[in-house]
């Protein structure tokens, strides 16, 4: 389904909360895709991670702020030894421009949501500044399977 409001619909937000790891795509100026897991939170219309500012899709970011993350799940007969044909697949895909928050109150408002769903950032001390955090607004929202 690919919605045009740029909103996540109830159930996209369900799967969206119940899942831990999304993987993000950006690009830097050399062309090359790039794409790694991240721990992510999200609002009702966009993605968000932290980074370090050493990464390379936080490089990539800052040169080029078009991004897409999905989160998904995946499950089938064969994963676990089991005959049969059946196959269960689930997806959020959002594509869109992405911005850098180092200080700030939306800033700190991820931050809580990602301490909030990730009990081991509470161990780590973030200072404004020192672990941005990347939010991808959605131009496109595309999911399957919920």
């Amino acid at each position: 389904m690919e919605k045009s409001n740029m909103q996540f619909d109830s159930k996209q937000l369900v799967f969206l909360q119940k899942n831990y790891i999304a993987r993000v795509a950006s690009c830097g100026i050399n062309g090359l895709p790039h794409v790694s897991p991240v721990y992510f939170a999200d609002d009702k219309d966009s993605i968000f991670f932290a980074t370090e500012k050493g990464t390379q899709k936080f490089k990539d970011i800052s040169k080029n702020p078009k991004a897409s993350i999905v989160v998904d799940d995946f499950d089938a007969d064969w994963l676990h030894g089991r005959k049969g044909t059946e196959t269960i697949e689930h997806a959020v895909v959002v594509s869109g421009s992405a911005t850098i928050l180092e200080s700030g109150q939306e800033y700190h408002a991820m931050y809580s949501k990602l301490f909030e769903k990730y009990p081991d950032y509470r161990e780590e001390n973030w200072d404004e500044g020192a672990t941005p955090i990347i939010k991808v607004s959605a131009d496109k929202i595309i999911s399957w399977g919920l």
